[in-house]
């Protein structure tokens, strides 16, 4: 992974050798060629090259392959850790169809936020799974009081800490400030354009991925959190079902 990094910042960075480094790292090429040919690139046919793939993604996508990659080898890919990392994959799937009714926000960077936006529960994960596991779930439902709930129990909340994991790995600061605020009940309070539909993308997506993946109960609370996502992004319901059931297809074949 570290030697990926160093290949795709290179100002000489090469298709050819980030290829032949993906393609020695079993866990890499196996996400790549699962990510390529998955809905979110929407290809026309499958490829079924590491270097094909590589040209097909660009390394902006590799990046983002570079990222979850990271962030399981931090925290590891077993029990909650994981559970809370496929519901991040899946977040940042829907984000990624999101984009493309969203101006200034491009895949790239929807796919990157929706990774990264719960890194923190990691976190609080890894302090105390047992506590944190019910804390997580509770989230899938209560979306807006989840956060006094982790302020109760461990003090702070997986928002604030996913802002210092985010600025350690540099993340843009509108991207910071949507993990930060990605539980406000309201939208209309963010003033930054850009943060504000980030917040709301996350808000959609998080609705639709816990309705399909996880088949948590649509409280009153995860509604209303979802329609003002839904409110601020103005998009129609149509484009909401085609993404639940573009993950649900995803999911599938997974």
């Amino acid at each position: 992974i570290i030697e990926l990094d160093k290949e795709i910042s290179s100002k000489f960075a090469s298709m050819s050798n980030v290829a032949e480094i993906i393609s020695k790292n079993t866990t890499l090429s196996g996400e790549l060629m699962r990510l390529v040919n998955s809905p979110v690139v929407k290809l026309k046919e499958p490829v079924a090259s590491i270097r094909d793939a590589v040209n097909v993604m660009g390394f902006n996508n590799i990046a983002n392959l570079l990222v979850a990659a990271a962030i399981k080898n931090m925290f590891g890919s077993k029990g909650l850790s994981k559970d809370i990392m496929d519901h991040s994959v899946d977040v940042a799937f829907c984000m990624s169809d999101l984009s493309e009714w969203v101006d200034g926000i491009t895949r790239d960077e929807a796919y990157m936020l929706g990774l990264f936006h719960n890194v923190g529960a990691m976190m609080l994960a890894a302090k105390n799974e047992d506590v944190y596991k019910g804390l997580f779930r509770d989230s899938m439902s209560k979306p807006v009081s989840i956060i006094k709930k982790e302020e109760e129990a461990f003090g702070s909340n997986h928002a604030m800490i996913g802002v210092l994991i985010g600025q350690k790995w540099h993340l843009p600061v509108n991207m910071l400030n949507a993990i930060m605020l990605h539980h406000n009940d309201k939208c209309e309070r963010i003033k930054n354009d850009q943060v504000r539909a980030m917040v709301a993308m996350i808000k959609v997506a998080n609705a639709i991925v816990s309705e399909i993946s996880l088949g948590v109960y649509r409280s009153e609370e995860m509604r209303d959190y979802e329609s003002d996502g839904l409110q601020e992004l103005m998009i129609d319901d149509e484009v909401v079902s085609d993404i639940r059931t573009a993950l649900m297809s995803y999911n599938f074949k997974d």
